[in-house]
Formats: structure tokens, C-alpha cells, sequence
């Protein structure tokens, strides 16, 4: 008895399936990270992150139980001059970062989006010595 190998053999339904996932992968949100700097000073901590060509108004910064959140929904779209385009792109970015703080006064935390780069300035809780000596009487 002989036996012979089994072939896979594509269908063209497959191959549609192959590229229906293929581009359904680059249709989907993309999830990614960028790079921040934190930088401590006497009185308050600076966080510097690289946001190249994302708007103002793409980016969402929370603080809330010593966590700094760091959100940008930035969404770009290549247009084509020409009217029977066969491809166009468009491209949406989710980036997200937490980052957590001790003894930071919330009220005390500014932000600005300058050439590309995020500054957040957290002010620092001042310390209060509750150290006290007690005088016997």
C-alpha cells in the first residue's frame, strides 16, 4: 500500500478570506506607546513626551489617585487627487500612558503641547515637619 501525500490546495474563496484578513489587520486601531521623560526637581516633577504632528485636541491628561494618564486618539487620512482611487488610507493612533505620583498637589499640574512635545509640571506637595517637641508643664 502506498501512500500519498495530501496537498493543501487553495480555493479562491481562501484567498479572498487571506486578503479580507490581511487588510482588516490594517484597518484596525493601532495601539502603541511613545516615549516620556520624567525629570525631578525640588518643588515639582517634569514629564516630557515626543508627540510629532498630534493636535492639541487629541490629547486627554487625567490625574486621579496619584496616577497621571496620558491619552492620544490622533487620526490621520491620506487624500488622493484623483477621483477613482483604487486604495486610500486612513490611520488611526491610540497611544496611552499611566504614570504614578506621590505628594503631588493636583491643583498644581499644568500642561503644554509645544513643536511636537507634551510638558506636564506636577507640582510637589510641600513637606509639613509634623514633628513637634511637648513641653511638660
Amino acid at each position: 500500500m502506498r501512500l500519498v501525500p495530501v496537498r493543501n490546495q487553495a480555493s479562491f474563496d481562501d484567498m479572498f478570506n487571506i486578503m479580507d484578513e490581511f487588510f482588516k489587520e490594517t484597518r484596525k486601531e493601532i495601539k502603541v506607546g511613545f516615549k516620556l521623560d520624567i525629570i525631578e526637581n525640588e518643588g515639582s516633577y517634569v514629564v516630557e513626551g515626543d508627540l510629532p504632528g498630534v493636535k492639541r485636541e487629541d490629547i486627554k491628561i487625567d490625574f486621579d489617585n496619584n496616577l497621571l494618564k496620558i491619552s492620544v486618539d490622533h487620526q490621520t487620512e491620506t487624500d488622493l487627487e484623483e477621483k477613482n482611487y483604487v486604495h486610500k488610507e486612513r490611520k488611526q493612533v491610540s497611544m496611552e500612558r499611566t504614570l504614578r505620583f506621590k505628594k503631588v498637589n493636583s491643583d498644581g499640574i499644568e500642561a503644554k503641547l509645544e513643536n511636537g512635545v507634551l510638558t506636564i509640571t506636577l507640582a510637589k506637595l510641600e513637606e509639613v515637619d509634623h514633628k513637634k517637641r511637648i513641653e511638660i508643664q
